[in-house]
């Protein structure tokens, strides 16, 4: 079950994008921003050995590449019509620093240069740390001002970032500059009370005496089968603690959320279903996720295709059994409604009640609310917006005992979507 809820589920960390370029400007005291060094070659300024042209203008950006100083020290992000630049300006005074400049300062920067449509979050504090140890390896030993191995650094970076996304370049007995980029992820989804997490890796695996006590009180009661509010019951800690240890677990990829499964659920399929039929390595998975363990023979992915069709708005999962005669076959179902959830083609139609504001009032026009036999705090969920699954966990109850309690009002719509 975990192996194959995590395929689909892990988040898109992404991959650091590929670097295009590497250049490394300052401020010359006569000519003004200037390129010195750049890889590969030709990449930024025109050469007399080759035909190609540059993949930017430097002359057109250079006012951004070696800003003025209030720029200086901060991230930078230029955009051409084709590639993206990320700076850091770095900005030091002589007389601060002590040192000897021609223009009484010293202004540098390194760039990276992508597509313009890469991903560049995971390089951003890449780009900031380059800066400040490059800024120390100059105010130490002039390192940048003379010119000293910078070429051999701005190759090694490309070569090794794009490799290995990491590198280790020794610059003398007492640096070494060490970058490792890091995967980024998407912030995760709100987490709710009713939800159900479901493990995409074995959290016992994972846990070690460093993690935090309500994080293992709370993961471990994590079965895909209570809801956020039933786990932090059982873990004796308060839904919000339980909600955010679910948004940091689902941050990594260890869960994804799904409803609370019952038999008076309402699912249908979307047209995804399709590339389905296309995939035999999901139908593969499909007949194994859900077929019961040391029960007979497996069914074929066309009967489970089929009766995944058969899902539809008006028909409750119980109907869907006893009109499909599911329980003779060797499915279980649980597993069959949440592969499909997983894989994206199957989604839940929700049932939201709706007590009208005319019920509310009375014939006089004035308020009377409390002529509703429902309470208050339940009468307020009653607005269109509030699903089942909400309202049950709200009031610790069953969707059948939701039903007697709404039976009361007479007045009140109900809304499938």
């Amino acid at each position: 079950m975990e192996d194959y809820a995590r395929k689909e589920s892990e988040f898109q960390a992404g991959i650091p994008p590929r670097l295009v370029s590497i250049f490394y400007a300052v401020f010359h005291e006569k000519q003004g921003p200037k390129v010195i060094y750049e890889v590969p070659e030709g990449s930024i300024l025109p050469t007399s050995e080759s035909t190609k042209q540059p993949i930017l203008d430097f002359n057109s950006i250079s006012e951004y590449i070696i800003p003025k100083d209030s720029l200086a020290g901060h991230l930078v992000t230029v955009c051409t019509d084709s590639h993206k630049v990320l700076g850091f300006p770095v900005y030091i005074d002589a007389h601060k620093y002590k040192k000897v400049y021609k223009r009484n300062n010293f202004i540098f920067n390194l760039c990276f240069v992508f597509d313009r449509n890469a991903d560049t979050s995971s390089y951003e504090p890449v780009v900031r740390k380059i800066a400040r140890v490059l800024t120390s390896l100059e105010l130490e030993s002039g390192f940048l001002y003379e010119k000293k191995m910078m070429y051999n650094v701005i190759e090694q970076l490309l070569e090794d970032l794009n490799s290995y996304c990491e590198c280790q370049i020794p610059i003398n007995s007492a640096n070494t500059i060490n970058l490792k980029l890091f995967p980024t992820y998407p912030n995760p989804p709100p987490v709710y009370d009713y939800q159900v997490p479901i493990c995409t890796v074995n959290l016992e695996v994972l846990m070690d005496v460093n993690w935090d006590l309500t994080m293992k009180n709370v993961a471990t009661r994590i079965n895909g089968i209570h809801h956020v509010k039933k786990i932090a019951d059982l873990a004796d800690v308060d839904p919000g603690l339980a909600r955010k240890c679910m948004e940091h677990l689902l941050y990594y990829g260890c869960i994804i959320m799904v409803d609370i499964f019952q038999f008076s659920n309402v699912y249908a399929v979307k047209p995804d279903i399709m590339r389905v039929l296309e995939d035999e390595a999901v139908q593969n998975e499909c007949i194994s996720y859900v077929t019961k363990l040391d029960a007979g023979p497996p069914p074929s992915f066309i009967k489970l295709f089929s009766l995944y069709c058969q899902l539809k708005y008006g028909v409750s999962l119980k109907e869907w059994i006893e009109e499909n005669q599911v329980s003779s076959l060797n499915i279980d179902i649980r597993r069959f409604i949440t592969f499909g959830v997983i894989k994206r083609f199957l989604y839940r139609v929700h049932k939201y009640p709706v007590l009208p504001e005319f019920a509310l009032l009375s014939n006089g026009g004035g308020d009377s609310s409390n002529t509703s036999k429902l309470p208050l705090n339940l009468r307020k969920l009653l607005n269109g917006t509030h699903h089942y699954d909400e309202i049950c966990t709200a009031e610790n109850c069953s969707a059948k005992e939701l039903d007697e309690k709404l039976s009361v009002e007479p007045k009140i719509w109900f809304i499938w979507r």
